[in-house]
């Protein structure tokens, strides 16, 4: 999180050196006895530094976390109370900032003495001090909180959106360190292989292929998941590479021409690995964003253009298995990929290498439940990338027929149907025969006479039945009777 940023008596606060308590933003994640990182040195506009610089106590209180709200109700000068709009993390004892400074108002400090309920018609908030001045309905208020508190006391000055962060309980060593290290400093298993950056020249079953380590290990801070940017500086501190990813979050980074528009385009920037597409706009394949990276297309080669210069790795999953001596294999999406490309199948001891030699259509699934033979609706376990008029496979080994596709159908829920699974029609077999007819139709008459059965089909068996009832008493009155 970050030290409280207040408005609008801010934007900057200062929390000078000697303080054992930081108003926060959230006080989620800290936790007494575990330590706290307080960031210091920062400048305002913020521009990123080489280094980051914290300096590390031990938490003794959680509190809560600054709030900013509005009046609800006009406030006369005179009263004690008031009305607001929120009354979230306000603590008695909490000295309140009110209004702004305009002609006729001014700007005053309360102490709150009592905490009611939100809204106009609540019973607020009541404070110790009489109003000196009359302030309107919507004016705004801040309260700092109780902040976190920690020991020992700060050896540096602390501002407003400067970093406070939570350090947990960490790792516990078996033997003392023989070094200082930096914050941000790279801990990794050296052991670990199957996860994380893992440097590889052209990969399994490439000739020749390269491993080692990259020239330098990232350490943090840690990326922000959707958007954020990042800054290369030389040794003399001057920019000499930047980047904009996920979106456009800091202009002055972004390489490119900026004014590209369109739905999806907000300036140049690089696709974060899991969205897909190129820098200038969202396109490309989602939800495939683990052990992904994006990276400068096709050559490493810099453009000077965020819009072009970056793509992120094709990636797709095999929704079935596919056994030893395939040929081909049926995978979730086929965007992006092309003949002649070469990719890797699975991962750890099991990969292996391949080059495509043609690119269908995407589309596997397995069945939901038994199938009876003469079925023509297969309960699934997804439809995604089957479309009517579809030829496919159903089956394996000796038990393996063709059909096309009629209709397909999520299940009830948003795709999981009777049994959980969705459903796909048979509309003939692939050969073009019309296959056979549908196990749910109901059963035909052996015989029919024209003139005692009509060809009229009955609207339900009871209806069916009492219709033959009828004519069964009208032929035999006797019967009837009895």
């Amino acid at each position: 999180t970050t030290l409280w940023q207040p408005l609008p008596d801010g934007p900057v606060i200062t929390i000078p050196r000697g303080s054992t308590n930081v108003p926060v933003t959230n006080v989620a994640g800290f936790v007494v006895g575990e330590k706290i990182a307080l960031g210091y040195g920062a400048t305002y506009p913020v521009i990123g530094k080489a280094m980051e610089k914290y300096e590390v106590a031990t938490v003794t209180a959680v509190g809560k976390q600054g709030t900013q709200g509005r009046l609800s109700a006009a406030a006369p000068a005179g009263t004690n109370n008031l009305k607001v709009g929120n009354v979230d993390n306000i603590s008695v004892g909490d000295r309140i900032r009110l209004d702004i400074a305009s002609v006729g108002h001014g700007i005053e400090w309360v102490t709150v003495t009592a905490v009611g309920t939100a809204g106009a018609n609540g019973s607020g908030l009541s404070i110790a001090e009489k109003l000196k001045f009359d302030h309107a309905s919507n004016m705004p208020f801040n309260d700092r909180g109780t902040g976190i508190s920690f020991s020992p006391a700060t050896t540096f000055a602390h501002s407003s959106n400067e970093p406070v962060q939570a350090l947990g309980s960490g790792i516990t060593l078996d033997k003392p360190l023989t070094s200082e290290h930096a914050i941000d400093a790279v801990v990794r298993d050296e052991k670990v292989t199957t996860a994380g950056y893992q440097f590889q020249m052209g990969g399994p079953g490439f000739s020749p292929a390269r491993t080692g380590t990259p020239n330098q290990w990232f350490g943090g801070p840690a990326f922000a998941p959707n958007a954020g940017s990042i800054i290369l500086r030389d040794a003399a501190g001057l920019v000499v590479d930047s980047l904009n990813y996920g979106n456009l979050v800091d202009p002055w980074a972004a390489e490119g021409y900026q004014a590209t528009s369109g739905t999806g385009q907000s300036g140049c920037r690089a696709p974060v690995p899991g969205v897909g597409g190129r820098g200038g706009g969202r396109g490309g394949q989602a939800g495939f964003g683990v052990n992904r990276s994006a990276g400068r297309f096709p050559d490493g080669a810099d453009a000077d253009s965020n819009c072009t210069d970056f793509l992120t790795q094709i990636a797709t999953t095999m929704p079935a298995p596919t056994a030893a001596g395939a040929t081909n294999i049926k995978v979730a999406s086929v965007a992006d990929f092309a003949a002649g490309q070469t990719v890797i199948i699975d991962t750890g001891a099991d990969a292996e290498t391949a080059v495509i030699a043609t690119v269908g259509t995407p589309g596997a699934t397995t069945v939901g439940a038994d199938t009876a033979a003469g079925a023509t609706v297969i309960m699934v376990a997804g439809i995604g990338g089957f479309t009517s008029g579809q030829a496919i496979t159903i089956g394996s080994g000796g038990n393996v027929e063709t059909a096309v596709i009629a209709s397909n159908s999520p299940g009830r829920g948003g795709g999981a149907g009777r049994g959980g699974g969705a459903g796909i029609t048979r509309a003939r077999d692939a050969d073009g025969g019309r296959g056979p007819r549908p196990a749910t139709r109901a059963p035909q008459p052996a015989t029919r006479n024209p003139r005692r059965f009509p060809r009229r089909q009955p609207r339900s068996p009871s209806l069916r039945h009492s219709r033959l009832r009828m004519r069964r008493e009208r032929r035999s009155p006797a019967a009837a009777l009895r």
